[in-house]
């Protein structure tokens, strides 16, 4: 039975916080074109330690000396005025917690993610962002999230009628998800994003708790641009030399690195014009990612990214997931810890990012095969077949009456096949994909 905290803390309105952030933002908006990108960026897989690099960086992005000048300017202001006075941010001292932020389609996806949570025992309160009233859902807000320890936040409602007026959309969301939470150490987490171990143990870590933010790594080769050393006074390479993240997870304490988080704020508000192309020039997953990374290292903010490259679990545009690692387990391994102790075994998984569509979403998703690999595969990884598990939780999700989204619209007229209900779809996806008949244990016990 999965573990069910108390639904008892409080979240502030933050409007001390924005009210000294948003003038700041503001005023450090780039005055300048955005830069223009001649063609994508084509990215290779990283090795786990790969040598030094020696080549020079790629430049894809047509823009001016003078609009680069100014931007270094600007960029440069904004720096000193975090470093004078930096916004404070309002969070409940001594909290730990965990952010997502989600809509739409990634409501039902979050479920599946939140009861996965909870089966590892976890009693972290979770809160969950929306970027305005439209996509909040009064059933499962409260209802089947506050059942399950997490908390609807509308961050339009945060910032409330303040003069100043930001549009805020998909990857920015996560960055003011992050400053906005009235938690002070946080564990940020996709909606598709789940635990296979309790979370709770990584604010207890040593190298979380030396360093203060912890990331994990992406699978692709560094393709940002010439440019952005120039704006923010990087050195040069010092992107090439180390991994790329994969930001579907994010460890953070905001007390430690409240300005790296206000500084990724800032890339993040004017990501969609500038930093993200400077960041990553359109190579994969070109976004949010970057900006945590990007953001400590121009502040010299000492964080750690887990050395363990991820892993894919499946196939690629086959409905895969991404395999993250325990950061605590890869930093006892890693032979830059000098004090590092004696351990057993190998890296641990600690996270599966379900990332790639059809996502976990009974609606959209109807298979034929399995799509996280062999059970074998999936006993070496997790010591159980945890496709299965996921997806009877689907099923239970799709047939009970109490579960009903937006997205799902009329449950009885599934996505696929006419005259199939959404609960009969997913019964026969699991049937095609694993041989059997779907049976809830759980419920099976109970009769007996």
């Amino acid at each position: 039975n999965p573990t069910t905290p108390e639904n008892t803390w409080e979240i502030s309105t933050n409007g001390g916080f924005w009210s000294s952030f948003a003038p700041l933002l503001a005023a450090a908006a780039p005055r300048v074109d955005a830069p223009v990108l001649k063609h994508k960026a084509v990215a290779t897989i990283r090795p786990k330690s790969p040598p030094p690099s020696d080549g020079l960086q790629q430049n894809l992005l047509e823009w001016s000396n003078s609009d680069i000048g100014s931007m270094k300017g600007t960029h440069a202001w904004f720096l000193q005025q975090l470093r004078t006075k930096p916004p404070e941010l309002d969070y409940e001292q001594g909290t730990k917690g965990i952010v997502t932020s989600a809509g739409g389609k990634y409501f039902p996806v979050l479920l599946v993610s939140l009861r996965m949570l909870r089966r590892t025992g976890s009693t972290l309160p979770v809160e969950i962002f929306f970027k305005n009233r439209e996509e909040y859902e009064e059933l499962a807000c409260e209802g089947l999230f506050k059942n399950l320890g997490a908390k609807c936040v509308v961050l339009s409602e945060m910032v409330g009628d303040f003069d100043l007026k930001f549009e805020f959309e998909h990857y920015q969301l996560k960055a003011l998800a992050m400053l906005f939470s009235s938690f002070e150490e946080i564990l940020f987490l996709d909606a598709d994003n789940f635990p296979v171990r309790k979370p709770d143990e990584l604010f207890e870590g040593s190298v979380y708790q030396e360093k203060g933010m912890v990331l994990w790594p992406d699978y692709w080769t560094c393709t940002s641009s010439p440019f952005l050393n120039e704006v923010t006074a990087l050195e040069e390479k010092v992107l090439q030399n180390r991994p790329t993240i994969e930001a579907g997870q994010v460890l953070v304490d905001k007390k430690k690195h409240g300005e790296t988080l206000a500084l990724a704020g800032y890339y993040n508000t004017y990501g969609e014009t500038f930093f993200y192309r400077l960041l990553s020039q359109g190579g994969p997953g070109e976004g949010d990612k970057e900006t945590f990374a990007a953001a400590a290292l121009v502040l010299g903010a000492d964080f750690y990214t887990v050395l363990e490259p991820p892993r894919a679990l499946g196939i690629r545009n086959e409905g895969a997931a991404v395999l993250q690692f325990d950061p605590e387990q890869d930093w006892n391994l890693n032979p830059a810890n000098e004090n590092r102790p004696e351990v057993e075994g190998g890296e641990r998984v600690f996270f599966v990012h379900a990332s790639w569509p059809p996502k976990l979403n009974a609606m959209h998703n109807f298979r034929d095969q399995r799509q996280w690999g062999t059970e074998e595969k999936s006993r070496e990884w997790f010591r159980e077949d945890l496709e299965p598990f996921v997806w009877g939780m689907m099923i239970d999700m799709a047939c009970d009456d109490k579960v009903q989204f937006r997205d799902w619209g009329d449950k009885s007229k599934g996505e696929k096949e006419e005259g199939m209900g959404v609960c009969e779809q997913t019964k026969w996806s699991f049937k095609w994909m694993f041989g059997r008949d779907y049976v809830n244990e759980q419920k099976e016990e109970e009769r007996d």
